[in-house]
């Protein structure tokens, strides 16, 4: 049986055979953690007849919940990766084969020829139905089924799906059509699934992953998680959102000058653990003006022996000194280069190794977008809110601060 890691390490290499991005793969440390702290509304789907239910489609649900279900999600791109239909969304699960078996292969040859034609309801039998169809599936794998959205000539998304058994391991294949006007028009996408299919179990069946020992780290994603859900924030409030991962990566990143950018400071912090979260607002009060907005935290736990020079260093160094910063700005597919307008530089009242506090105008947000960390050890702590000139920027930089030696205080640096 494998691991998410070793899981994820499965589909990293099919797609490295394939020449694609390595970032199609989710991280599923990311996903568990981040269901663990605000978890997410979970799929229902009722068929009809009922029976057909066997044939669901692949959803995360289970996996999240259930620690002794190892998976991975990625996504196969085939042409323009913007575009929904033209990708395929890849789950891997990993267990005893038996439970798989028994979980998402529960059907007989009988059962398949009653379910050729059936209703999916995503909630409550008196939703909008889905009329699927199963279809002849590939060879492919031990076992396997394939469904079809019912073809129409009215131009309506349809949704494609392969499930195979392979040993430990089932996986599921999906892949949304903008319209399907015939069952053959579904066949290549089941051929390229079945390449997909075919890619994996041959990298997981040769080639068995080797996934590198965690990095000797203070702290793990869970560890972190867990810590952040411990502190409260302006009002009391406690962070409704977290997610935590470690950074990978081969080489350090070349932090230019002067330049905010969160790719090159991630690749300086390879092998460091990182998660994410945020305090949520608070009501606005009876003049109309929030008391805060949305606080975003960032905690960094770097490997254990890590020493100076600090990637957080450079970046406080910069902030503090620079006349002029540039921010590197990502989109789907492309970066740009934003320069920061109107800086304004304050002191952080917490007892550090490195700390910075720093304003920049963002005419589109109306307001300041107001940042401030400091590091102790190799444990970092980063915020960000927004702050408008008629409130007091000290309250909201000793509301950074009181968070900031709330983290050191129970993480006990």
């Amino acid at each position: 049986m494998f691991s998410d890691q070793e899981l994820m390490t499965v589909g990293y290499m099919m797609l490295q055979e394939r020449g694609l991005n390595l970032n199609y793969m989710d991280d599923s440390t990311v996903t568990r953690t981040a269901f663990d702290t605000r978890p997410f509304p979970l799929s229902h789907f009722t068929a009809q007849p009922a029976e057909c239910g066997v044939f669901h489609p692949p959803v995360g649900d289970d996996a999240l919940k259930d620690l002794s279900l190892s998976f991975a999600v990625g996504v196969v791109p085939l042409s323009d990766e913007t575009v929904p239909s033209s990708r395929i969304r890849f789950t891997m699960t990993s267990a005893d084969r038996d439970r798989l078996a028994k979980a998402d292969f529960d059907y007989t040859d009988e059962l398949v020829s009653r379910c050729a034609q059936f209703d999916l309801f995503a909630g409550e039998a008196d939703s909008v139905p889905q009329p699927l169809m199963l279809v002849q599936p590939p060879a492919v794998g031990e076992k396997a089924y394939a469904v079809v959205g019912q073809p129409g000539q009215a131009e309506a998304p349809r949704g494609i799906g392969l499930r195979v058994l392979a040993g430990t391991v089932s996986l599921s294949m999906f892949r949304s059509v903008p319209s399907l006007r015939s069952l053959e028009d579904a066949q290549p996408t089941l051929d390229m699934m079945a390449g997909v299919a075919k890619d994996l179990i041959h990298q997981a069946a040769q080639h068995p992953p080797a996934v590198p020992p965690p990095p000797p780290n203070a702290q793990t994603p869970q560890q972190l998680t867990d810590l952040l859900q411990e502190i409260t924030g302006p009002d009391g409030r406690t962070v409704t959102y977290a997610s935590g991962t470690v950074i990978h990566g081969s080489s350090p990143g070349d932090m230019a000058s002067c330049t905010y950018s969160d790719g090159t400071y991630y690749a300086a912090l390879r092998r460091s653990t990182v998660v994410h979260g945020e305090f949520p607002p608070s009501p606005a009060s009876s003049g109309g003006t929030a008391v805060f907005s949305e606080m975003t935290v960032r905690l960094i736990s770097m490997p254990t022996g890590t020493s100076d020079p600090f990637p957080f260093d450079k970046r406080a160094a910069d902030l503090r000194n620079c006349p002029t910063i540039q921010e590197q700005v990502f989109t789907d597919s492309t970066s740009s280069m934003a320069q920061w307008s109107s800086i304004h530089r304050f002191t952080l009242n917490v007892a550090a190794d490195s700390a910075f506090a720093i304003a920049h105008d963002q005419p589109d947000m109306g307001a300041w977008h107001l940042l401030a960390g400091a590091r102790r050890g190799t444990l970092t702590v980063e915020l960000g809110t927004y702050w408008t000139p008629d409130l007091d920027p000290k309250d909201r930089l000793d509301q950074m601060a009181a968070v900031i030696n709330q983290i050191f205080a129970k993480a006990g640096v």
